[in-house]
């Protein structure tokens, strides 16, 4: 074939096309409800790509993160260039930095002051107090949680990781790695679980794990005993206040008989008891003298205990717990038994909580979300009911982007959850803070993924360790905001007294 005839083919084809183009539905073709056939649209062949990614490039050179090693988490990788950074600033809290203020119903900030009063006077009370952070998969692996709670427990006393599950959905964490041996059967009341227990008494992480299957899963009691150990081991390379405690707890409850442990420190034994029977949650506790690098407890028995958590603290201060809950919507509070979780968050002398949720929502587009505002509002009351004076803040959604065609924008509902969330929060008389807005809003999550080196994953939903921390970072910067107005406005107070 003539070159002419050739180019002449190729015209009449893109003529064709472009024919097509005006007349096909600019939404496409829904073909058996499975997949949409969409078509090019002349706009986008001849108008250049309207799509506005957002410019972080601030947000960056303001993050002690990114050339500051802090001990809880992993050092930058090698590739990291950030030599435009100011790395003369100090570590210390700087108050004119990522400051995306936390918001309060009617503007009023005295929601947090309860809590404030707390951390004001460890130094004197020297008690244990904690925070709970409770989210979605956001946070597995410890990330955010991790930055908040060095941060907070170098300012104001504490040590230890927190609670920890028997068994975990993942081995590593930033500030410990987790073992546990393969018999272990886990109940949630999130997510697609397929072990459902006849009752509601999850406890304080909405989860709990047994070596044994249930009695009603069991025609015929076993003959034989069962052992099944857990093993925490702080990792070598990081120096952190969250690997070391000198106080370990463990809560079970719906114990028929009695369970044998031996514990080891360090690979040494260290104490060998039972476990007694209860119906309702019992403590185990040990004191150390030498914050153990290695911790491992063995259990055996007929019958397994449903273990709630295991709680690794210090003995004073603050402790600040990461409780993940993959795929949840933060809807599952009502769900547990409310005078169980009452009773453990006075055992564990909860001061505050932190809620993470609002991204399982957004896969599932609607036009209205008004459904969601009403349950989680319900969760917020319920929590406030069982632990008054106990302030709540919620953390809301962060940008996540969706593939339109051949460009990656934010989802369209995400606001509407946004606003849901935060319509919740004050409807309970809550703090929000706003993640979304805090990031870069609109059309953000591209430039995280898309940072040098990456500062979320390829997934554009979810933060990488080092974006984790820098999200972590802003909030606690808007945190110690609030505080140090609290601090000001006390001291203005004794003051004015004082005339």
């Amino acid at each position: 074939m003539k070159p002419f005839r050739i180019l002449l083919f190729l015209l009449s084809v893109f003529a064709i096309l472009l024919l097509v183009s005006f007349f096909f539905p600019s939404d496409g073709i829904r073909i058996h409800n499975k997949f949409t056939l969409r078509f090019v649209t002349p706009e986008e062949i001849f108008q250049k790509d309207a799509v506005v990614y957002k410019d972080i490039s601030e947000i960056l050179s303001q993050s002690l993160v990114l050339y500051d090693s802090l001990p809880s988490v992993d050092v930058l990788p090698e590739a990291a260039d950030y030599t435009n950074l100011d790395s003369s600033r100090s570590n210390e809290d700087s108050l004119q930095i990522n400051i995306h203020r936390i918001e309060f119903p009617a503007n009023d900030s005295s929601i947090l002051f309860p809590f404030f009063r707390q951390l004001k006077r460890l130094n004197t009370t020297g008690e244990l107090i904690r925070i709970l952070h409770y989210g979605d998969s956001q946070i597995e692996q410890d990330r955010m949680t991790s930055y908040i709670r060095s941060r907070l427990q170098d300012r104001f006393g504490g040590s230890g990781i927190g609670l920890r599950p028997a068994v975990s959905l993942y081995g590593f964490q930033l500030s410990l790695r987790h073992y546990a041996s393969d018999n272990w059967k886990r109940y949630t009341a999130f997510g697609n679980n397929d072990l459902s227990p006849e009752h509601n008494r999850y406890g304080v992480l909405a989860s709990f794990a047994r070596f044994t299957p249930y009695p009603e899963d069991d025609i015929q009691k076993d003959a034989n005993s069962h052992t099944a150990w857990i093993q925490l081991v702080e990792p070598g390379r990081v120096k952190s206040l969250s690997g070391k405690y000198d106080l370990c707890r463990i809560y079970y409850g719906n114990c028929t008989e009695p369970v044998m442990y031996e514990l080891y420190t360090d690979n040494a034994l260290f104490d060998v008891d039972f476990l007694l029977p209860t119906t309702g949650v019992s403590e185990k506790s040990w004191h150390f003298n030498k914050p153990p690098s290695d911790l491992k407890i063995e259990f055996t028995g007929y019958v397994s205990p449903d273990f709630y958590c295991i709680a690794l603290d210090g003995k004073r201060g603050i402790a600040v717990d990461n409780i993940p809950m993959r795929g949840s919507s933060g809807l599952v509070f009502t769900k547990i038994d409310q005078s169980m979780l009452k009773d453990m968050y006075k055992a564990l002398n909860v001061k505050m909580l932190l809620l993470q949720f609002g991204g399982n929502a957004v896969p599932y587009i609607a036009n209205n979300y008004s459904w969601y505002e009403k349950k989680f509002t319900n969760q917020l009351l319920m929590l406030k009911k069982i632990c008054p004076g106990v302030p709540i803040i919620v953390i809301g959604v962060s940008d996540m982007s969706i593939k339109e065609k051949d460009v990656v924008v934010s989802y369209p509902n995400l606001e509407s959850i946004r606003d849901a969330l935060k319509n919740a929060t004050f409807n309970a008389d809550c703090a929000y803070w706003d993640m979304y807005e805090a990031m870069g809003g609109a059309n953000s999550m591209p430039a995280w993924v898309n940072a040098e080196p990456p500062l979320a994953s390829p997934d554009f939903i979810h933060f990488n360790s080092t974006g984790a921390r820098i999200i972590a970072e802003m909030f606690y910067n808007a945190f110690i905001y609030e505080y140090d107005n609290y601090l000001e406005i006390t001291e203005n107070q004794k003051t004015s007294s004082r005339k």
